[in-house]
């Protein structure tokens, strides 16, 4: 009946809409309200993803609900203040379900070696080497996918570990000085890996400093003899280090080798509408972009092709780095051939560090970009593919 009503409502004034946005904003109830600056009078908001009726926005749409029916104008605001008043009632949630999965955990752990990932990129890559490279010696358990939040790990431990396994690999991520601490109660590792301290979620967490002792506290939870990895060159040699901890033999790893692949969307060299298309679509930093352009013009030159970029600009600059989007502009001035730039509220950052204007092309959504990739041949041009970004940067 809530789900019925809420879509009649929804034609009236679009309740879906502001409970997308705090959706896509993780229920944060700063960044929902400054959010509403941009988004109050817009409509229509949802192109790139559709909201998700979760418990939570269930009973956030219940408690706004008669708020809404009495004061249809005022929707975002009702939206906004029903979470704020049931934060409390779900972060006591989620505490109970941390503490449930971690006394869980310690319970039936008796024989489990847990070995913990963290850093501002590279973690999913790095987890996924480990696990191919363990996996034939010892049973092995991988958190899948992107579950690196202390909810998702706390919700996969009850649900999912399996009291028999010789080996735990477990990802790590923070928006804020603590949750990695809050991931690591649940599961403190044996053995510790921090990738690197980049220059992601600045906007978040305000300076890179705060980053760094967010991000290294993966070795202050870890067990008392844990063994600590950091300073590696490479994704590879973080695996191969805890290989060699775990005596992988070395006709394992070297057969194994040969056959690792990177995960989806992390500079996957991919065929999309009969293109050769690089797809480093997964994330974004100003580190990780520029590099990623630079990597997409060798490997265009090797092929004797042009390079073609399509951007739509890095998200959750701080202050330390608030010029990164220019920077990314003249980074690809000096390696692209031409730039697809999606109109986000980035983008002008972007074009002001992009010297020659002619190389632009500037476009409103991803068909748009596709529609006008016919202009250019498959057989002269290599593509690269950054994020597209959600509905709120548009």
């Amino acid at each position: 009946m809530l789900k019925n009503l809420s879509k009649i409502l929804n034609k009236i004034y679009p309740i879906h809409d502001f409970l997308y946005i705090l959706q896509l904003e993780e229920y944060e109830n700063i960044r929902y309200f400054k959010r509403l600056k941009r988004f109050f009078w817009r409509r229509n908001l949802q192109k790139r993803d559709k909201l998700v009726l979760t418990k939570r926005v269930k009973i956030i749409l219940s408690v706004a609900l008669p708020f809404v029916l009495i004061t249809p104008p005022l929707t975002p605001v009702w939206i906004g203040l029903s979470n704020l008043i049931l934060t409390p009632y779900f972060e006591l949630i989620r505490f109970n379900i941390r503490k449930k999965a971690g006394k869980y955990f310690e319970k039936v752990n008796t024989k489990t070696k847990v070995i913990a990932i963290a850093g501002s990129f590279g973690k999913t890559t790095t987890k996924n080497y480990i696990y191919e490279l363990v996996k034939y010696n010892y049973k092995t358990q991988m958190i899948p996918g992107n579950i690196n939040t202390p909810a998702g790990i706390a919700d996969w431990v009850l649900k999912k570990f399996d009291p028999s396994s010789d080996i735990l690999i477990v990802e790590v991520d923070t928006y804020f000085i603590g949750e990695i601490g809050r991931s690591l109660k649940i599961t403190p590792p044996d053995i510790a890996i921090l990738t690197n301290v980049g220059d992601q979620h600045l906007e978040r967490l305000g300076t890179k400093a705060n980053l760094s002792i967010a991000l290294n506290e993966v070795f202050g939870f870890a067990k008392p003899n844990a063994v600590k990895i950091r300073n590696k060159k490479s994704n590879l040699d973080y695996a191969l280090e805890v290989s060699k901890i775990l005596q992988i033999p070395k006709d394992v790893v070297n057969n194994t080798i040969k056959s690792l692949r990177v995960p989806d969307r992390r500079r996957n060299l991919v065929n999309l509408n009969g293109y050769s298309v690089i797809d480093d679509s997964y994330n974004i930093s100003e580190t990780t972009s520029k590099v990623g352009v630079e990597y997409a013009s060798t490997i265009a030159k090797k092929a004797g092709r042009e390079l073609i970029v399509i951007t739509a600009g890095i998200p959750e600059l701080g202050i330390e780095n608030k010029d990164g989007n220019m920077h990314l502009g003249q980074t690809l001035s000096k390696f692209a051939d031409k730039v697809f730039l999606l109109e986000s509220i980035l983008a002008d950052g972007v074009d002001s560090g992009i010297s020659n204007k002619s190389i632009v092309i500037k476009v409103h959504s991803m068909d748009e970009v596709w529609d006008k990739m016919t202009m250019f041949s498959p057989k002269k041009y290599l593509i690269l593919m950054q994020p597209e970004l959600n509905d709120l940067y548009y």
